[in-house]
């Protein structure tokens, strides 16, 4: 996934519908969910390895395709009955000042890593850090189960537990990700959760 100029300038603000060319993503993510490998190991072309990278990546959504959903059985069953409907989970950040910046990296490359092997990542997204500390994350799931499994693996809850030592700010937001038939994402909120440490 290419990121926008804007989403590496203004992580914390930069609306989803304004962080990717998502008619592109939009393709590569049909073709990879449409393989029968679970996932496992394939990801969308674009991934950041860049030195400045943060730990996982959503607010501002004004003027985007975004609607609010409670998170129901009902859903559940939409979405795995809905051809080319994703789960979503973005993670916006600010650094601690004091934040230990090879510990997180050392444990989000790992938690990675678990993530891939655990079946169902499409894609996994971190951009750089800006002058201010923020950043902007993202991984698209096949399937919000997916995404529950590999969130209860021991790397991804070593990671997590860093949060509250690392990050002065974050939020972390999910989504229901699906597109119109000429591309466009429509994000349905699906659960929010903002921290200030």
């Amino acid at each position: 996934m290419e990121p926008t100029e804007e989403v590496i300038i203004r992580p914390l603000t930069t609306p989803l519908s304004l962080c990717f060319d998502w008619s592109h993503v939009s393709g590569a993510l049909s073709l990879l969910s449409s393989n029968d490998n679970n996932g496992n190991g394939d990801t969308i072309a674009g991934d950041s390895t860049d030195d400045g990278k943060c730990k996982k990546g959503g607010d501002g959504e004004e003027g985007s395709m975004v609607r609010s959903k409670e998170n129901t059985a009902q859903d559940t069953y939409k979405q795995t009955s809905t051809p080319n409907k994703f789960y979503m989970v973005v993670f916006r950040s600010k650094r601690a000042v004091n934040a230990d910046s090879e510990l997180l990296y050392a444990a989000d490359a790992e938690a990675h890593d678990e993530a891939k092997r655990s079946g169902g990542l499409l894609s996994y997204w971190y951009g750089p850090i800006n002058q201010d500390r923020e950043c902007f994350a993202t991984c698209i799931w096949k399937s919000r189960e997916d995404a529950i499994r590999a969130s209860m693996l021991p790397k991804h809850l070593r990671a997590a537990m860093l949060a509250s030592k690392t990050y002065e700010f974050y939020d972390l937001q999910r989504y229901w990700l699906t597109f119109t038939s000429t591309g466009e994402p429509i994000f349905d909120n699906v659960t929010s959760m903002a921290a200030k440490n």
